[in-house]
């Protein structure tokens, strides 16, 4: 399979030669294409000017023809009138041998109105033919059917000859006798007419009649007869009175047309003109232009090979003295110079890149035998024989460097082991990083080194770069640092033992400081809880109180009654008792209604905080029941409860429980913070829905407010002002926790100091689906209630 194509590379005279031969065809052609696009359309511009120039000449000739023949026949008309009718046929005939025109009129014949010959006109040789010819008939002629209607006159270059049959040209016209005189003429001297006019000219001109058959033509008559051009588009668009299309299509070949049009003559005067290369005019342009661009080409070929060799000399100096540059062969010689600027400029390039690179290498020395790792170079081709050593090596391995060029490390005795060897040629050749080995000084005392080897391929063949590094002290360092790890690992271990004791130390410590919170929990509840049974039974004494007197006052009644019906019932009486029992009933009643209303609030708040029921609920249904159950809290104080939450419209789906220890701990919080130390305070209620379709709820007081290094860090856990004074710090973390993680909302607080607090809740309407945690321990009055 053939190769993929590769370019030719040629050498620089080629790529001159090439260049300058392509400049001048292009060159060239580009004037060339340029004259033609501009020259062609004006050739065949004059062309079609000069066409239409012969074609109305040859109109106006063949009119003045025609009609210098029309104006003898109207004097032969006058004179034959004048003369005697024995005399009609020497007059006919003295006017053919009279004729200026000798020779052009063959005959002439006088026709009566009834279409007989009366009188025939002839040369001296055909005169024998007259009496053949007098009395024929010619009313079937056409030229003198042509005469029927108002015309006076009319042509024929297709009349057939009386004389011989052959076509020839005649001119018929009519008298005021209703006579006609016929003058009958070679068909030749028309088409000499017309050849006069057509002389030296590429064109062709045809005479046609209406009926489209060619009557004459400029090319010797070849056509007449032939061709009838009625059906062409440019005919039927002459015929129908259109501007006819200026390029025709004839016999395979494109024309430019021209017309003119003879009323006299009733015939169509066309001239075509070949177009494009059949015109012979552009032929013979293009065919200039391209003898010019192949003499260009041949002066191009002759003179390009010769100018290229000649810019191509200096580059092949400079060529040569760069080889000699790159082999060291210098010796300070002069770069060439030429008459090129850029090559000059090149030559002064490459002078100060060749500086720059002897420059580098002498660099590249200095550096490689100042480093101060051991390196050297070896050909991998010819046994990783010893091209060069820097001077760390040579102090290393005790050798002088003049005495290890040209050798190999065993011819040395570098290795100590030479079972080595094998090995670290194979790594060497790869160019891998070959490990430790232990070489032998020059005084045969033997070192432990990391041998390196990297592969670098240079001009001058496959190369091995070689560096050591004694790892001797780093393997001592390394023992004693294991030593060091060992003693270490000892001390970690007892370290993590004497941890580990700490901390189960600090485990113990944090379960009992779990243990003494749950235990601060459960007193902050059963102190509330103690609070809030007091103020229940505080405030169920005065109803029971109440109706305890009713039934007392009711029995007293039924005794005296019954005293009363001893010594006889009187109405009186009677009515006495009634009264005394409606009053009391109706007052034990309503104290019994009011006792039984306390219980109901108390026992649905214990009932929603112990179950942790979802349900669907009102929110002031939740804040009625524990504002209820929290006034007998506040019986005997200056504090008030005011609400504005509305009875319907705030409905959730949550959990009222959690609801109603959060509402409890905020208003307890509120009265044992905000009012401690005053007299009176009011804590307001208020509930809506927001913007985003969430409800929310305020807690506010008119109490001191909150100080502004404590606001941000309230809902901590025990996070207290009232540390040894029975507060747990926990009341409002356990709130915040219930609003967010059970409920699904956000609690805020906004308090300015001294002019009291606001906590929100912003409530969904649905609280997430998530399973009830257990309960939590609570602070305040909320934990009381539960």
């Amino acid at each position: 399979m053939p190769g993929p194509w590769r370019r030719p590379i040629l050498r620089l005279r080629s790529h001159l030669a090439a260049m300058l031969v392509t400049a001048t065809l292009l060159s060239f052609a580009l004037v060339a294409v340029a004259l033609l696009a501009y020259r062609i359309p004006g050739i065949e511009a004059e062309t079609r000017l000069a066409q239409a120039h012969a074609v109305e000449a040859m109109r106006k000739r063949l009119e003045s023809l025609l009609q210098r023949h029309r104006g003898r026949l109207t004097l032969l008309e006058q004179v034959i009138d004048a003369a005697p009718q024995a005399d009609a046929n020497a007059v006919l005939d003295g006017s053919i041998g009279s004729s200026g025109d000798s020779g052009v009129l063959r005959a002439l014949y006088r026709v009566s109105a009834q279409g007989r010959i009366t009188a025939v006109g002839l040369p001296p040789p055909l005169r024998p033919q007259r009496e053949d010819l007098l009395g024929n008939d010619m009313s079937g002629n056409p030229l003198l059917q042509a005469l029927n209607g108002p015309v006076d006159a009319s042509w024929s270059v297709l009349y057939p000859s009386l004389l011989n049959g052959e076509p020839s040209a005649a001119v018929a016209q009519r008298d005021a006798h209703g006579d006609v005189l016929v003058a009958e003429l070679p068909l030749a001297a028309l088409l000499d007419a017309i050849r006069v006019v057509a002389e030296a000219r590429s064109s062709t001109i045809w005479v046609v009649d209406r009926a489209g058959v060619l009557v004459a033509d400029s090319r010797g008559g070849a056509d007449i007869g032939r061709l009838n051009i009625y059906d062409l588009p440019l005919m039927q668009a002459l015929l129908q009175g259109q501007a006819p299309a200026e390029r025709m299509r004839l016999e395979g070949t494109w024309f430019h047309a021209t017309v003119s049009y003879s009323p006299a003559l009733g015939w169509f005067f066309i001239g075509r003109v070949p177009s494009g290369w059949a015109n012979p005019e552009v032929r013979d342009t293009v065919l200039s232009a391209s003898v010019g661009a192949a003499g260009a080409l041949a002066v191009a070929l002759l003179v390009a090979p010769l100018w290229a060799r000649r810019i191509a000399r200096p580059l092949d100096r400079i060529i040569a003295r760069a080889d000699r540059s790159a082999s060291g062969d210098d010796a300070a010689l002069p770069w060439p110079r030429s008459s090129v600027a850029e090559f000059n400029r090149l030559a002064d390039e490459l002078g100060s890149l060749t500086a720059a690179v002897h420059a580098r290498e002498r660099k590249s020395q200095a550096i490689f035998h100042a480093s101060p790792v051991p390196m050297g170079v070896t050909d991998v081709a010819d046994d990783f024989r010893i091209l060069d050593v820097n001077q760390a090596w040579c102090e290393e391995f005790g050798f002088r460097r003049e005495d290890v060029l040209g050798r190999t490390g065993a011819e040395l005795g570098l290795l100590v082991d030479h079972k080595d060897e094998a090995a670290l040629r194979r790594s060497a050749e790869r160019g891998e990083s070959i490990g430790e080995a232990w070489l032998r000084r020059s005084d045969g005392t033997t070192t432990q080194v990391h041998l390196h080897a990297k592969l670098a391929q240079l001009p001058s063949g496959l190369r091995s770069i070689w560096a050591s590094v004694d790892v001797g002290p780093l393997r001592r360092a390394e023992q004693e640092l294991r030593e060091l790890n060992q003693q270490l690992e000892e001390r970690v271990q007892r370290r993590t033992a004497d941890l580990a004791q700490a901390n189960a130390e600090l485990s113990q410590t944090v379960q009992q400081l779990r243990m003494a919170q749950g235990e601060l929990v459960r007193a902050d509840k059963m102190a509330a809880l103690g609070g809030l049974v007091a103020g229940v039974a505080s405030e169920l004494n005065a109803p029971l109180g109440h109706g305890l007197a009713a039934v007392d006052a009711m029995a007293d009644a039924v005794r005296s009654f019954q005293a009363a019906t001893q010594s006889g019932v009187r109405r009186g009486d009677l009515q006495q008792l009634v009264d005394g029992l409606a009053q009391g009933t109706d007052l034990a009643e309503r104290n019994l209604r009011r006792a039984a209303e306390l219980v109901h609030s108390f026992k649905q708040v214990a009932v929603d905080q112990t179950s942790a029921q979802r349900r669907s609920f009102e929110l002031g249904e939740v804040v009625h029941e524990m504002v209820v159950t929290l006034k007998p809290s506040f019986a005997g104080q200056a504090w008030q409860i005011e609400t504005d939450v509305a009875a319907s419209g705030l409905r959730l789906d949550s959990y009222p429980g959690a609801l109603g220890q959060v509402l409890g701990n905020l208003i307890h919080n509120a009265v044992l913070h905000g009012f401690e130390g005053r007299a009176h305070g009011t804590v307001r209620i208020t509930a809506g829905r927001g913007q985003d379709g969430r409800i929310w709820l305020r807690v506010a007081d008119d109490g001191r407010g909150i100080a502004a290094e404590h606001i941000g860090r309230i809902f901590e856990p025990f996070m207290t002002t009232r540390m040894g004074r029975g507060g747990t710090g926990l009341g409002l973390h356990i709130s915040q926790n219930a609003v967010v993680e059970l409920l699904g909302g956000t609690l805020t607080v906004r308090s300015t100091e001294g002019l009291g607090a606001c906590f929100e809740l912003r409530l969904p309407e649905v609280a997430p689906r998530a399973d009830m945690p257990e309960p939590r321990p609570g602070g305040g009055h909320a934990g009381a209630a539960a």
